[in-house]
């Protein structure tokens, strides 16, 4: 039998792979994209755990501050992962606010990996 990982822990890492793909270009321009099936796996992933951490359990949660903080930081996620996964399809105003978009899910994910350790 496997074992269990909380789903805190599993969209914290989403979170982080995220950054850790995302950042690097759009701090350099220069740098070469990821292999397409890389970034299409490492896109997907992050949209993913975003889209559930948005549509499942923030908003069944939105009265309480977990359920707030999925509801937003799934929405910084879901961002991301477009942005890995065709960030020059996306409208000109979305692209504009990529670094505000990062900052904020790394804000979010410190607010996760600090409660996450704190437990």
């Amino acid at each position: 039998m496997l074992p269990t990982l909380p789903m805190g822990t599993i969209v914290t890492v989403c979170m982080l792979i995220g950054l850790l793909v995302a950042t690097p270009y759009a701090l350099k321009k220069q740098l070469k994209p990821l292999p397409g099936a890389v970034a299409n796996i490492v896109g997907c992933i992050v949209l993913l755990g975003g889209a559930w951490n948005t549509f499942w359990h923030g908003i069944q949660n939105l009265t309480n501050s977990w359920g707030l903080a999925a509801f937003f930081s799934g929405l910084f996620m879901m961002l991301t992962g477009l942005y890995i996964l065709r960030f020059d399809a996306l409208p000109a105003s979305l692209q504009k606010i990529r670094t505000l978009v990062l900052l904020g899910l790394l804000a979010w994910f410190l607010v996760y990996a600090i409660k996450i350790a704190s437990l």
